[in-house]
């Protein structure tokens, strides 16, 4: 009986975990061969002093997991082309 008071919050996690992504995709529709090389996301995060933990694609943007300068989570979404930051989840 227990379990059945998660069963909200697991909707509500799947339901924002598709917002995301849904709205990185809808920022991030450059054709791969316009895309800039993930190495120049990571010196640009790293010259601002983020300390990178993993960078992956997802719905067409750059992903971005790292601790920031100031120490804080991060998990951003980054145009392949501009590498802009494009959604923050």
């Amino acid at each position: 009986m227990t379990h059945l008071k998660f069963v909200p919050l697991l909707l509500a996690a799947t339901a924002m975990a598709g917002a995301a992504s849904a709205q990185a995709s809808d920022r991030c529709n450059v054709p791969e061969d316009q895309w800039q090389p993930q190495q120049a996301l990571e010196q640009q995060l790293t010259d601002q002093g983020w300390t990178i933990k993993n960078i992956k694609v997802d719905s067409g943007c750059y992903e971005a997991y790292a601790i920031d300068a100031d120490g804080k989570r991060r998990e951003v979404y980054f145009d392949p082309k501009t590498l802009e930051p494009v959604f923050e989840d």
